[in-house]
């Protein structure tokens, strides 16, 4: 029998016991943000608890060397879900946390030069906050908005989904009027979840439908389709999920650079496994190189050219996963710039049940995202 893929991050989380802990069930979780030097040292670790549900999905660098954690928080036993906001100083201290009514986590987010953040959440909003959180304007525009890319302007252009699971594309102002929105249909039933401006004055998007495991898509100024490339295609492949795009950005020289984290199983296989891509294409589209890493595990690009994870390591397997319900120190796995292991740093003092996410900082060292279950 095939394990469908969608089923293998609940394996991953539940490998250690082979059940589904109550402690994953139950909402019971904290925001844990560690920052790690260079040398895999732990300078500081920040737990927040507000003695809710409190999850963080995705880690922000601010222009003034701190963290914005983006996420969800239920403040109560059976309360809603809101989307949270949470900002941590260079030192490690909080200086100012805050939820926001919708009913979905937080899934992209991006700054601007005047200190604001504009943030999207799985359940449709766009919303704009001043930089101590304060609300300045919220529109829902989408079924979700999974990227979200800051424009010259101090607009923002936004990618996920709409009507039933069209990819969908959209463009607003800095005052949060939605000046054009466009569904792709023609892509079949999913969703974009990544979006980026280009130099031309376009956009470049990426997603997955049912009809194309990834897909790539670049737009001129009117979201026109310029051209579009579809990958993970390869016919010894029998089932493959698309989880999330780390990063898309284009080239100096009008290309794209695609770094994300896709599930395979191939063929006569009964358990895929879960590898980050970094796909690298020319300004027309064409597939210029491909580094794969074997790794299911958070992954940023480093300034050397090669690329760094942060990992738990797994009891089952003795290698490494993103989710260990017995909580472990968290690990930087560092590779070189064709994806061989180059390095693994020692494990922090903090430990983890969920690592969500990695940035590497002005110092060479990374702040990771992770997830404690509270016991």
């Amino acid at each position: 029998m095939t394990i469908p893929l969608t089923l293998l991050s609940l394996l991953i989380l539940t490998s250690a016991s082979g059940c589904l802990s109550g402690d994953f069930v139950n909402d019971r979780h904290d925001i844990s943000v560690t920052r790690i030097d260079a040398g895999g040292i732990e300078i500081w670790h920040t737990v927040f608890d507000e003695g809710g549900d409190e999850y963080g999905t995705i880690l922000l660098l601010v222009s003034d060397s701190g963290l914005l954690v983006g996420g969800s928080i239920k403040h109560s036993p059976g309360s809603d879900e809101q989307a949270l906001l949470l900002k941590i100083a260079e030192g490690g201290r909080i200086e100012w946390n805050r939820s926001y009514p919708t009913q979905r986590a937080v899934q992209a987010v991006v700054s601007h030069s005047d200190g604001s953040f504009t943030a999207g959440t799985g359940d449709g909003f766009l919303f704009r906050v001043a930089g101590d959180g304060t609300p300045i304007w919220s529109i829902r525009v989408s079924e979700s908005v999974l990227g979200v890319s800051g424009l010259p302007d101090g607009g923002a252009v936004a990618a996920g989904s709409k009507h039933g699971g069209d990819a969908w594309v959209a463009v607003v102002n800095d005052t949060g009027s939605l000046l054009w929105e466009q569904t792709y249909p023609a892509l079949g039933r999913g969703r974009a979840l990544g979006v980026t401006s280009a130099s031309d004055g376009g956009y470049i998007v990426a997603g997955t439908t049912d009809m194309h495991p990834l897909w790539v898509v670049r737009l001129d100024g009117e979201c026109e389709v310029i051209w579009n490339r579809t990958f993970e295609e390869e016919p010894e492949f029998t089932e493959v999920t698309l989880y999330r795009v780390y990063s898309l950005r284009e080239r100096s020289d009008g290309g794209v650079e695609l770094l994300y984290k896709v599930g395979r199983i191939l063929e006569g296989e009964v358990v895929g496994r879960s590898v980050t891509v970094d796909r690298i294409l020319g300004r027309d589209g064409t597939d210029m190189s491909v580094t794969e890493l074997d790794i299911p595990c958070p992954v940023v690009r480093t300034f050397d050219g090669g690329y760094a994870s942060a990992c738990l390591e797994s009891p089952q397997s003795g290698g490494y996963t993103f989710g260990n319900y017995l909580g472990s120190p968290i690990h930087i796995v560092k590779f070189d710039d064709r994806g061989e292991i180059a390095r693994n740093q020692t494990g922090t003092g903090a430990e983890v049940n969920i690592v969500a996410d990695i940035m590497q900082t002005s110092d060479g060292g990374f702040a990771v995202l992770g997830v404690y279950t509270k016991t």
